[in-house]
């Protein structure tokens, strides 16, 4: 598939020596969890990710052709059991995560170019592992396309018009309900 790469990400990637990162944004409640797969904090677009090294990983990224929605997992390990309350009560389903792939230069430690978008999805189911001392966070993020499956349940009723057009001043929907049961005589009878 085509990829619409900036030239300098494009030059580095095929350079004899590339260092490749990714980034992970998860919106949560209380803010954006940042961070990268490096050590350190390393600023973005604005944002300051915290490296993570080993202790956060990110599920297998798969692309289709067709528009099924293949989801990502995030993980994180090492988290105290403390901070698992705050976890719980922050991270809610439909929030939006994303994933960019970037290229590091090794010489300066800054990224080369913009990082390019994985993924971007909504999260969906919060798994949290509990061991004597610390905890895994598993966050479940679907893509975007999963909306699609969803069912749009319309009824040809009032309320379903007013939820759509509340300033607009149209009353035939109001009169469905008298219509109901009543017979109506067709001919010269």
């Amino acid at each position: 598939m085509a990829r619409n790469l900036h030239s300098d990400f494009n030059t580095a990637i095929q350079a004899d020596e590339v260092h490749p990162i990714q980034l992970v944004k998860i919106n949560t409640t209380g803010g954006d969890i940042l961070m990268w797969t490096g050590i350190g904090d390393l600023v973005y677009d604005g944002d300051t990710y915290i490296g993570t090294g080993t202790l956060a990983s990110v599920s297998q990224i798969s692309e289709r052709t067709d528009l099924s929605a293949n989801g990502v997992s995030f993980t994180l390990s090492g988290i105290p059991s403390a901070l698992i309350s705050t976890a719980l009560g922050q991270i809610q389903q439909g929030r939006l995560c994303q994933v960019w792939m970037g290229l590091l230069n090794i010489s300066n430690g800054n990224l080369v170019s913009n990082p390019y978008e994985l993924f971007a999805g909504f999260s969906d189911v919060t798994v949290i592992t509990e061991q004597a001392e610390t905890s895994t966070i598993s966050i479940q993020s679907e893509n975007r396309l999963v909306d699609l499956e969803r069912p749009r349940i319309r009824r040809y009723t009032d309320e379903d018009q007013k939820s759509d057009t509340a300033n607009v001043l149209d009353v035939g929907f109001e009169f469905i309900p008298s219509l109901q049961d009543k017979v109506i005589k067709f001919g010269g009878g």
